[in-house]
């Protein structure tokens, strides 16, 4: 580890150790106890939010990092508050995922910059995220940025389903599962609570949380929170520096017999590229070490492409929606509206000349200087917004569930050229916009205390219009449109054997559209259909009290995987690649989730999965899909204190490159976390302080850095799988 890291590792401990030590100085004899969450605000739709504000942590939460649903009728896992109060706040808030069974989550260098998630040997564009019941995944190619909506700190918990599970929850991609996170309410009553935080590699943060309590109380009763934050970091991989500025703000008010919530999140961030290093690279020249530069020409005087000032990401993008639920008589309802803009670009430069659409219309090949370059921005920028609406009601003896999603997606990727700072054209220029409608019925038979079933259908219905200006200047196709159907059904039947014994069986099936890149992979394939697979699972959950669990076999037999395939042209002996119906594949395997709470003081957790997931029609695994991974941890609670440590090994998996597969060997990391919380703080009374809380994180702590080296790829010719121990320490005082 460098000097300079060292000295921010060393800064970071003391900062932490000095708040820790100090506030066991002033701290109260008496236990403070825990605050029960309120404001849990159930409305029983699928999916309701768990309870919680931003006030305080369930008690139940701070003893587990999972709960389990013992009446449900599929695989569901509540990620607690409590976990996420052991992520690093300035990490994105899937690493809360990582001890889940069969999943994987991997960052390019920091999870500050977004996470790869895979569960059950699927990737992100085959999972389903959604925030507060809104689906996040981008409507034309099914990419998700963990980084853009909300941090940890604000989260009540997440709902995890490993499999399609359901036909009640909106959204696409769902074949390696869904991901439903939930924001705190407000709590009712006010407090500020200014944040910071320090830790290695110069990374920081600084913001606060305002929360409102209750106000118009004689009008429409109503509380709402504030919260905005800066992350910077100087980055662990050199010329990877990055910032974050973060503002939110959600309110709840009582208006007639419902809530009203309106919601707005907006994330602004930019951040370089890391360009990787080989093991030899590492050997001479330390670990952080990183083969970009911040000299613009090499040693020949040749323009250097990897310049930092030429690469890097930066977007802008908010989430906002309005949300009303009521109940009327025995009839529960909720309509939310919602709203999304995403406008980002990532950056590059080449000296080689390009062919591009002028901004006169005209096609020109775009050469750069002499002795310079031509800079790139890949520009994303999206307009989306979106209706769900969802009524309950009894049916005779059946709960009966009616929902109907809709959402706008209107997309411009346009891939802009620029000599200096004059715009010269666009390489490609592609509006896309997709409508899908899905409405959806589910319903609940109990026809005794011991046993339920649930079915459900949905209907999956999607347009999509694209269009190619820079193709199309050129006389080439540039102009397509199609439209996607499924009707996707869903069964499953829980039946109680004991009182906390409970089993469960579950078929359902899922079904998404091509994306958007259907219409330029070799030739149009105007008969490609939406991928469909369909999910079984059966399973046991039990609950004695010290030992609850769930045990989960799973199977998705995906029957029309979107592959390039090769063909022969018709009158012609040229081969072309194209998107094809082709794939067949398999993702089966075991999950077992257990918590044990041995007393007031001790609680633990372990989770094991085992996971055979492979491409049958290519014969070729799944990339990161570990043959089993294994979480186990210890968390204690005394006082004002609560410390864990865990351990989680992954198995071999493989990586995708180039169209082959590259072994990565097993691997573990250990992290842990301490916080403490008390009340008579440092000049507490005088300066009005109801609480501080302090705490210190600590990730890779034995500094395994399974560094994958391979040759082939330019642009990063080695995957960093772990970053090297770090430490982060954070300091929230709450008057």
């Amino acid at each position: 580890m460098t000097k300079m890291h060292s000295t921010a590792l060393r800064n970071a401990v003391a900062f932490a150790v000095f708040t820790l030590g100090s506030g066991a100085a002033f701290a109260a004899d008496e236990s403070l106890g825990t605050v029960t969450g309120t404001a849990g605000a159930a409305n029983n739709f699928f999916g309701s939010a768990p309870a919680g504000n931003v006030g305080q942590t369930p008690s139940e939460d701070l003893k587990k990092i999972q709960r389990f649903k013992k009446g449900a009728t599929n695989a569901e896992t509540l990620i607690t508050k409590g976990q996420f109060d052991l992520i690093t706040p300035t990490d994105s808030y899937t690493q809360a995922l990582r001890n889940m069974p069969n999943t994987l989550v991997v960052s390019g260098g920091d999870s500050m910059d977004g996470d790869d998630i895979y569960i059950n040997g699927f990737g992100k564009n085959l999972i389903n995220f959604t925030l507060d019941g809104i689906p996040l995944n981008d409507n034309d190619s099914y990419t998700f940025y963990s980084n853009e909506f909300i941090p940890s700190r604000l989260i009540s918990g997440t709902r995890y389903y490993p499999g399609a599970e359901s036909a009640a929850i909106p959204g696409l991609s769902s074949f390696g599962g869904s991901v439903e996170t939930y924001s705190l309410q407000p709590s009712p009553y006010p407090f500020v609570r200014p944040l910071a935080g320090v830790g290695s590699f110069g990374k920081y943060n600084a913001g606060g949380l305002i929360n409102t309590g209750l106000f118009l109380r004689n009008i429409a009763p109503t509380s709402a929170w504030v919260y905005f934050n800066k992350n910077q970091r100087d980055g662990y991989f050199q010329n990877n520096p990055a910032v974050q500025n973060q503002f939110l703000f959600k309110s709840v008010s009582q208006i007639g017999p419902g809530q009203l919530t309106l919601f707005f999140s907006q994330n602004n961030q930019r951040f370089n590229y890391y360009n990787g290093a080989t093991a030899a690279q590492i050997a001479q020249y330390g670990r952080d070490y990183n083969s970009n530069t911040d000299q613009p020409f090499l040693a020949n005087g040749k323009p250097n492409t990897a310049y930092t000032g030429y690469n890097y990401n930066q977007y802008l993008n908010w989430l906002s929606y309005a949300k009303y639920k009521a109940q009327f008589s025995s009839v529960k309802f909720s309509n939310q509206f919602y709203y999304y803009y995403g406008n980002g670009f990532s950056a590059g430069a080449s000296t080689f000349s390009q062919t591009v659409l002028a901004p006169n219309g005209s096609i020109i090949h775009a050469a750069p200087p002499s002795n310079g370059v031509l800079q790139r921005h890949s520009v994303n920028q999206t307009d989306r917004w979106g209706n769900i609406l969802r009524m309950r009601f009894p049916l005779g003896p059946v709960a009966t569930e009616l929902g109907f999603w809709f959402n706008h997606n209107d997309t411009t990727h346009d891939s802009q050229y620029y000599n200096g700072n004059t715009y010269v054209g666009s390489s490609y220029l592609e509006p896309v916009v997709t409508d899908t409608y899905e409405p959806y019925v589910a319903l609940t038979y109990q026809p005794m205390d011991s046993l339920k079933f649930s079915a459900g259908v949905k209907y999956l219905y999607a347009t999509r219009d694209f269009r190619d200006d820079t193709a199309l200047a050129q006389g080439k196709p540039g102009q397509f449109n199609a439209t996607f159907r499924s009707l996707l059904p869903s069964l499953g039947v829980n039946y109680r054997i004991l009182d906390n014994w409970h089993i469960y069986a579950n078929f359902t099936q899922n079904s998404n559209p091509p994306g958007y890149n259907q219409f330029y992979t070799g030739t149009y394939n105007a008969s490609l259909n939406p991928q469909k697979a369909n999910t079984y699972d059966i399973g046991t959950v039990w609950d004695t009290g010290v030992w609850s669990g769930a045990l989960d076999l799973f199977r998705v037999d995906f029957q029309n995987y979107i592959l390039s395939t090769t063909v022969v042209l018709p009158g012609s002996a040229i081969n072309q690649t194209v998107l094809a119906n082709a794939g067949t594949a398999i993702n089966q395997g075991i999950s077992w989730q257990n918590n044990f709470v041995i007393n007031d003081i001790f609680s633990a957790y372990a989770n094991f999965g085992f996971l055979d997931a492979r491409l049958k029609s290519a014969g070729k695994p799944f990339p990161y899909a570990p043959h089993h991974t294994e979480a186990a941890g210890l968390i204690v609670r005394y006082r004002g204190f609560r410390g864990s440590i865990g351990v989680n090994e992954i198995g071999n998996a493989y990586y995708a490159l180039g169209g082959g597969f590259l072994p990565l060997g097993s691997r573990f990391y250990t992290d842990a976390s301490l916080r403490y919380t008390f009340r008579n703080a440092p000049l507490g009374r005088s300066l009005g302080f109801k609480s501080v809380s302090a705490g210190l994180y600590l990730n890779n702590l034995f500094d395994r850095s399974y560094i994958q080296s391979y040759t082939g790829s330019s642009g990063n010719p080695n995957r960093k799988l772990n970053l090297p121990t770090n430490v982060y320490a954070s300091l929230e005082a709450t008057f």
